[in-house]
């Protein structure tokens, strides 16, 4: 009895090991240093080996090597778009945005690599990393599920505030579906493709007069909606309009007992309005400090752009 329970506990032990398998000691190189598919299942993994003085850098290399599969493409896909700037007019904070998300969905997936071996010779040190597909696949299906369900809802109402959200959706979601067939051997079909949007907005070519009536506003701000309103193409105009959009930033002082430095809470208020009546109105507000109230209201300007781009479709201006 008393064996058994020692062989039990032993084998317990091996299986809660986790990490590479010791060093490996023979003479001769190993296969998997020039082929890591030799001491790899293809199938169910992908791999990349790396090389350094230590182990610790080989295994940041042998990351390195198989973060290039996916890393090499983000960073210079944008600068081979087939299509030209004159039929996709979308600013380059969009492409920027697309880039930033595929690049996080990326690291998520690297978080998962595993280094397999480690072998040693003549000063060198070698390391084989793999990652997994179907915990990949796993990852990058997960977001894809996210972005097609954004997607179909903004597709449904067609609005042309949903221009801007609707591009960068689309273009994200058709390149991680790149990354997740490099990861699962096949693509994802999209109900909803990237061309589709492209080809509506090209109907959208006849602009919609818009009054914009800016009450209390920083000059960056009024320039951020009238980017955005033109873009989804409504042409600006003064005087009567069956449409119009009335945007107001207020501020009040909050009680702060630090020299030197203010409190304030911002809001923003828009409200859409159609033949003279108010149609929909949204709004939010932010606290900060500065040392003025200038400085603190710069301080939120990330947070007031990323909103209206994020919610100017809800006052259904079309």
């Amino acid at each position: 009895m008393k064996y058994a329970l020692c062989f039990l506990l032993f084998c317990a032990c091996s299986q809660l090991k986790t990490g590479p398998t010791p060093p490996e000691t023979s003479h001769e190189v190993p296969e998997w240093v020039y082929s890591p598919y030799h001491s790899c299942l293809e199938a169910q993994e992908l791999c990349a080996t790396g090389e350094g003085k230590t182990f610790r850098k080989a295994d940041a290399a042998a990351r390195n090597n198989l973060a290039s599969i996916f890393e090499v493409q983000v960073k210079s896909e944008f600068k081979v778009q087939t299509i030209s700037a004159e039929a996709t007019p979308w600013q380059a904070s969009v492409r920027q945005d697309v880039q930033h998300s595929l690049e996080e969905s990326v690291n998520q997936i690297l978080e998962t690599v595993q280094i397999k071996k480690h072998f040693k010779k003549d000063g060198l040190s070698y390391s084989l990393a793999s990652l997994d597909r179907s915990k990949g696949s796993e990852l990058i299906g997960n977001r894809l599920y996210l972005l097609d369900k954004e997607i179909s809802l903004l597709w449904k109402s067609r609005q042309r505030t949903s221009m801007r959200k609707l591009v960068r959706l689309t273009l994200e979601r058709e390149k991680l579906n790149e990354r997740y067939s490099i990861i699962s051997g096949n693509p994802r079909p999209a109900a909803v493709s990237y061309e589709e949007v492209l080809s509506w907005r090209e109907t959208k070519t006849n602009p919609v007069a818009l009054n914009l009536k800016i009450g209390q506003a920083p000059d960056w701000m009024t320039e951020k909606i009238e980017e955005l309103l033109t873009e989804a193409g409504f042409k600006l105009v003064k005087g009567n309009s069956s449409k119009a959009l009335s945007m107001n930033v207020t501020s009040i002082r909050e009680h702060l007992n630090v020299k030197g430095f203010e409190k304030f809470t911002f809001t923003l208020s828009l409200t859409s309005i159609e033949e003279g009546n108010m149609n929909k109105t949204i709004s939010t507000s932010e606290t900060v400090t500065g040392r003025t109230q200038a400085d603190a209201l710069l301080k939120v300007k990330k947070y007031f752009n990323n909103y209206l781009e994020q919610n100017l479709s809800a006052l259904h201006l079309d």
